[in-house]
């Protein structure tokens, strides 16, 4: 076993000795797919939602919490279930489906390199790390230039990005947990976009627990802040702040709940 496992290290150390910078996180980074998830499903509450919703419609009936059953099978089959809501009201529950569709990122990480096949890359190291600059050869996507930093030990540190409408900066707190096993997990995201006028900047913080050997986050917390900055003025008038909270729970993990409900659809 010792040695079984040694090899394994060698072998691994190789490979992100011969990767380029983005590779090399990606292979750092820890991801449940890789660890044997194939099916999963959870419940996700939004925090304030039921209420939200309540006040909005005013004419409908809502009795029950509204919150989201998740079903998810390898490689990557996705429904989100709105509950307690009426029959119907479809266009309703795409727009709550919506809302939290992008949190998925947070239960299973998304690979970084293939987000950045299109583009041309040039890397450029330091003392400090690693740049790595993206390009986009045709001139048609809506974002034309990255800038994506890695610290010396691999991990992302920022990213960055750049469109004819405006500029977004995200900062990157990785850790390595107790179920990680050795991988860099996500711990917070401090972003900042420009477009125009208008500035947001927002704090997502990340908390995991062990889901039977899995690492899974229990509740994804976002602070938003929004200013507008005169033209030529560093003055900057805050218009709107707030949070949101989405919290996760009642986990089964490789227990054939989302493989039975995707049957139950066909």
């Amino acid at each position: 076993m010792r040695l079984l496992f040694l090899t394994l290290t060698i072998f691994l150390n190789i490979l992100c000795a011969q990767a380029g910078p983005v590779e090399d996180f990606d292979l750092r980074s820890y991801s449940p797919i890789k660890n044997g998830l194939k099916d999963l499903y959870c419940e996700v509450r939004l925090k304030g939602l039921t209420e939200k919703i309540k006040k909005q419609f005013v004419t409908l009936k809502i009795k029950q919490e509204i919150f989201f059953k998740l079903y998810w099978i390898y490689p990557g089959k996705i429904d989100f279930v709105v509950e307690g809501l009426p029959k119907g009201f479809l266009e309703l529950r795409q727009n709550l489906k919506n809302l939290v569709a992008s949190r998925i990122d947070y239960i299973i990480p998304q690979e970084l390199a293939p987000k950045l096949q299109s583009y041309s890359l040039k890397v450029k190291k330091s003392s400090s790390g690693t740049l790595v600059i993206g390009e986009d050869p045709t001139n048609n996507k809506a974002i034309n230039k990255l800038e994506i930093n890695f610290k010396k030990d691999g991990r992302l540190s920022r990213y960055k990005s750049y469109s004819p409408l405006g500029f977004q900066q995200s900062k990157f707190d990785y850790s390595k947990q107790s179920w990680s096993k050795n991988k860099w997990v996500l711990e917070k995201v401090e972003a900042k976009m420009i477009q125009g006028p208008q500035i947001t900047e927002s704090t997502t913080t990340v908390k995991y627990e062990n889901q039977v050997g899995f690492g899974f986050p229990i509740s994804v917390l976002v602070e938003t802040k929004q200013y507008v900055a005169a033209p030529g003025k560093e003055e900057r008038k805050l218009e709107r702040k707030g949070e949101s909270e989405i919290a996760f729970s009642n986990y089964k993990v490789n227990s054939g709940t989302a493989q039975k409900y995707f049957r139950s659809q066909e």
